[in-house]
Order: C-alpha cells, then structure tokens, then sequence
C-alpha cells in the first residue's frame, strides 16, 4: 500500500519537485499546501500517513510552521513528519528532532538521504 502523503510549502517549484519524487518512489501525494493553514486543515481532512513541511512560509491567520508541526504532533503522534528548510540552524534542527520530527533536511534537498530515512521508517526502497 502507498504512503499517503501530504506536502506543505510556500514554494509551487518545491511542491511539484517533492511530488514528481514521491510518485517516482511510489508514494501516494494525497495532497499539496501552499501555506501553514491550509496544510493544517488537508492534514485534518486526508489523515496523511507522512508530511513533509517547510519552516520558512508566510504565517496565515493564527498558524506557522512551528504551530502547525505541534498541532500535527499533538493530533497524531504517530505521523511521520520530515522538516525541510533553507536556513540551517541547529539549535531549530534539534527542536524539531526532539519533538518528534522523523528528519530535518535542509535545501536544496539531499533526496537520496531523504528516501533512505524513509526507507527505514517505512520499509521501503
């Protein structure tokens, strides 16, 4: 059975790269966000197995990429979330590990690193 998963990112580009890979690896894409917000509520309504999610999106309403990554560990713990930012920092990195993130990758994306994570948590290749 298929991964379902859910990709947020501001960035149209990263979304579609994201995408074509994960069906590539034959992954399910049950849905794309372009904001913190919509990701949420797609996350409430398609009950995505793994997320992928970018830091650096414009807030929207009440919800940021940190607000969305807690409410997304608060609602299901046992999601897999993979963090995906422009901006290293490690101080944010081990933040994010800690509270429950299954990777932190940051962009440009190191895809082969990225699907042997998932391969580990998913049993796939």
């Amino acid at each position: 059975m298929a991964v379902r998963t859910l990709i947020i990112d501001d960035s149209a580009v990263a979304r579609k790269a994201l995408k074509i890979r994960f069906e590539n690896k034959g992954f399910e894409v049950v849905g794309e966000a372009a904001n913190a917000t919509e990701g949420l509520n797609l996350f409430r309504s398609l009950a995505p197995r793994l997320v992928t999610m970018d830091l650096l999106m414009p807030k929207v309403g009440d919800v940021d990429a940190r607000s969305l990554f807690q409410s997304i560990r608060k609602e299901d713990p046992e999601v897999a979330i993979i963090v995906i930012s422009a901006q290293p920092k490690g101080t944010e990195r081990a933040d994010y590990i800690r509270g429950g993130a299954i990777a932190y990758f940051e962009k440009p994306l190191n895809f082969e690193a990225m699907f042997a994570k998932l391969n580990q948590i998913f049993g796939r290749s």
